[in-house]
């Protein structure tokens, strides 16, 4: 559908991809009326040659992430409207135990996420609706009938024809981009073979080729090409004596890595069962070099028959092809017609790339993104382009896990995309813990504590980089001194009981933990206190030596971050906050919204930091550091710049776990002393290490939020119980918003729940009832060591937010009693935080 030979010299937007995801882009805008926008690919219109021509367009809704899930179901919605989409259910099945305890919980989080009619099926009952199983390899089924086959190329065009009826959007085929032009950090225009076109913006949303588009811009784009199987049989009987009237569900055999649908009488095998085959994005051939490689596409590559025949996948015990004829026997006999080698892309977590890039405005990205949440990313990037703010169907959805912000420096070099990316792709269908951390790359930012805290057994979480302990082997010594509850199953792997030691430990003495890994924001100058004034929610207005807790929003009145900031002198402020992607994330913000006469310095690689908190924390500081620690002179939510011995520090009266403490940073250099200081100090008062779990679990019995879990942009301040962080009677970054709320009221809030049961613990995105229908489902979860519950927090209408209410949670298959209840759980009348 190219609107003529001659490109137009200018234009407001130009999205390069005219496949699935470029065209839902260009749909989305042109319903939010952008009535000037070009689009472009190098392929012929619609059949680009990306995944959108080969992906054989499964849309399996139901995800662990809800971003990913929603995004399916928009998608799988958006499609169906524009006939573009072919319900035929999907089956996801189970060869082990384990997969199918996984598939309780992933029909839950279909229950919490809003699939609707999702079932668990026995063996039998699978066969029912895919006879040609052997159902005595599987033990049952997970079975959405909603899911189908997303036609991409075809609802492509049709999202192409919307946007252009409706806004005049143009489309130009066969037209290769060949440079993006920027000056003075701003896009200036998209230079093609055909010609140039002055622009604002630029989407580019090109999925395999997007390194090759970070390179025009000086940018790095974190995801690797990578391809694998597919194979159409011939006709089998099985399928040919089938009901033709009735398409099978499609069918996916995660343990190992296998999907399967139906090609009218012949069966499509999707394999992931094999090395990971990594592809450079330079190194993907245009359409002029097509027939040397004697292939359709450019992004298909020969396929390799050693890696379906043979068992190449580290993984597991035999190969695609004898997985797959176990489990489908007609198989066995059968020939394929046809193999292909489809290449598809993995960033280093998984997820997609979305958001404008931060040094160049207007240069926004939008990969990563398969068939299955096409549609969905293009309306995310659509309102989020025309709006500033991420919305998914009109609602703000947290776009953080996908945002582009969150990846680390040294996320874009060669080793650590591929490197990430192919485990990625290795573990695409596993049953993968969400606490199994990664192989490779590991090490490559460490606190000054690294070697103190590996002489203690800690057990190190990968965290942006970072080496995060989570507990300490040491402290399993003190199980004869702390009871500390069982954990089975599931929940029970890649847990040490050391994780309750530490909580209870740090309650009855004094805890070091590494804050090192937590953004450090710096932010000085004349317009400094008018501008955190402007930016943050609560009244900033403080005197120098005093901590602000607040809240950041964005205009729509959700929740970017929560923070403490410290004001250090009159024009000297800085913000702390959660480390990893959200930090990222926090400081770019800040940093594009500063005015000319503010500097803002992200001092994360420079400081390091260690929380000493707990009941014995002021015995343990007192003799070390020069300033008073009496409550009268450092109260709580105070700071001094002082010195710990010869350490110069920064001590904020603060504690996340809810005890008496300090945070203190200092330099990086000094880390090691700091550390040696406090430690050889404490060890009178029987100071323990603590890592992340215990931190969690603690702060949880407090009531304390941990944003990215129970504190999202999706929740304003009023629905995440943090209505006293804001001030009214200042102006700030979504203060309109919240002013409508105010008027409106809030239909949900953020409750407290605890498991009646002892020693129950749930995980997180389970469902809660009120034994009719699902009212919520579970943001955050863990044990509460002191207070001897399993603890859940989980955003549910207002009337079944009030102290008392009896609520369930249902997890893996069971339905667990809950009570709501009065938070904090630990310490309400905050004694000992303030004591």
């Amino acid at each position: 559908m190219s609107t003529g030979t001659t490109l137009p010299e200018t234009a407001g937007t130009v999205i390069v991809g005219a496949g699935c995801v470029g065209c839902s882009a260009a749909y989305h805008l042109a319903r939010l009326g952008r009535e000037d926008v070009v689009v472009v690919d190098r392929g012929p219109l619609f059949e680009t040659g990306g995944s959108t021509s080969h992906a054989p367009g499964l849309v399996f809704q139901t995800s662990g992430n809800k971003l990913m899930t929603k995004l399916a179901s928009y998608t799988r919605d958006l499609y169906s409207e524009l006939d573009g989409f072919r319900e035929c259910g999907g089956i996801e099945v189970a060869a082990t135990e384990d997969r199918w305890n996984f598939l309780k919980r992933k029909r839950e989080w279909g229950q919490s996420y809003g699939i609707e009619g999702g079932e668990l099926l026995s063996a039998a009952e699978v066969k029912e609706r895919i006879p040609q199983i052997d159902e005595s390899v599987v033990r049952g089924g997970y079975y959405v009938p909603s899911d189908g086959k997303a036609h991409a190329v075809d609802v492509s065009e049709t999202m192409a024809e919307r946007a252009r009826d409706a806004a005049g959007t143009a489309f130009y085929g066969e037209t290769e981009v060949t440079d993006v032009e920027t000056a003075d950090g701003e896009v200036r225009a998209v230079v093609t073979d055909r010609g140039r076109i002055e622009c604002d913006e630029v989407l580019v949303a090109t999925n395999i080729w997007g390194p090759l588009f970070g390179d025009m811009v000086g940018a790095d784009v974190p995801l690797v090409p990578c391809a694998h199987q597919y194979l159409v049989s011939e006709p089998l009987d099985e399928l040919a004596e089938a009901d033709r009237g009735i398409e099978q569900p499609l069918l996916r055999h995660q343990d190992y890595s296998l999907y399967f649908r139906q090609h009218g009488e012949s069966y499509g095998v999707g394999s992931y069962n094999h090395e990971p085959l990594l592809v450079d994005p330079a190194d993907i051939y245009g359409p002029e070099k097509l027939d040397d490689l004697g292939l359709e596409y450019p992004s298909l590559r020969e396929f390799t028959a050693e890696h379906f025949y043979e068992n190449t996948h580290p993984d597991h015990d035999r190969s695609a092809s004898d997985a797959a004829r176990e489990l489908v026997p007609a198989l066995g006999t059968a020939d394929f017609e046809s193999g292909i080698n489809g290449m598809f892309c993995f960033t280093p977590d998984g997820m997609p790339i979305l958001g404008e890039s931060e040094s160049v405005d207007g240069l926004w990205w939008s990969l990563a993104i398969w068939v299955t949440q096409s549609g969905g990313a293009g309306n995310v990037v659509a309102e989020w382009m025309e709006n500033g703010t991420p919305r998914l169907d009109g609602d703000p959805v947290d776009v953080t896990d996908a945002h582009l912000a969150r990846f680390q420096p040294h996320s874009g070099s060669r080793a650590f995309v591929r490197d990430r990316g192919g485990q990625q792709y290795r573990e695409v269908y596993q049953l993968t813990h969400p606490r199994a951390q990664p192989r490779g790359e590991r090490g490559l930012r460490r606190s000054p504590y690294y070697p103190r805290q590996r002489e203690l057994g800690a057990e190190f979480y990968d965290s942006g980089g970072w080496e995060s302990p989570q507990w300490y082997e040491a402290n399993e010594a003190m199980l004869t001194e702390y009871d500390v509850p069982d954990r089975s199953g599931w929940l029970g792997r890649h847990w040490s009981k050391a994780q309750g030691v530490e909580h209870l430990a740090v309650r009855d003495r004094v805890g070091l933990y590494d804050l090192t890994p937590f953004t450090v924001v710096e932010i000085s100058g004349a317009g400094a206190p008018a501008f955190v004034q402007r930016l943050f929610s609560n009244d900033m207005d403080v005197p120098v030596g005093r901590v602000r807790y607040t809240t950041m929003l964005n205009e729509a009145g959700g929740v970017l971050a929560d923070m403490t900031l410290a004001r250090l002198g009159e024009n000297r402020f800085v913000a702390f906050t959660g480390g990893g992607i959200s930090g990222s994330e926090h400081v770019r913000w800040i940093r594009d919204r500063a005015p000319d006469d503010v500097t803002v310095v992200d001092r994360t690689s420079a400081r390091c930091g260690l929380g000493v908190w707990g009941p014995a924390a002021r015995r343990t500081l007192d003799d070390l550091v020069e300033a008073d620690l009496s409550n009268d002179a450092f109260g709580f939510f105070g700071c001094r710049e002082t010195y710990l011995g010869s350490v110069p520090i920064t001590m904020l009266r603060v504690s996340y776990v809810g005890e008496l403490g300090w945070e203190l940073y200092a330099p990086m250099e000094y880390g090691a002393e700091l550390w040696d200081r406090v430690w050889e100090a404490g060890e009178d008062h029987g100071a323990v290490a603590m890592g992340d779990a215990a931190l969690n679990s603690m702060s949880m019995e407090k009531g304390f939020r941990l944003w990215g879990t129970d504190l999202t942009p999706e929740y304003d301040p009023y629905e995440a119980g943090l209505g006293f962080a804001v001030d009214l009677d200042t102006d700030f970054v979504g203060k309109e918003a919240l002013l409508d709320v105010r008027a409106d009221g809030v239909d949900r809030k953020i409750a407290c729940m605890t498991l009646d049961d002892s020693g129950v613990v749930v995980g997180t995105g389970a469902p809660v009832d009120d034994g009719d229908e699902v009212i919520g489902y579970v943001a955050r979860a863990d044990y509460g060591y002191s207070v001897d519950a399993g603890i859940a927090y989980g955003y549910l209408p207002t009337e079944y937010v009030e102290p008392g209410q009896s609520v369930a949670i249902r997890y893996e298959g069971d339905r667990y009693r809950a009570t709501v209840r009065d938070e904090p759980l630990f310490d309400p009348e905050r004694e000992k935080l303030t004591g």
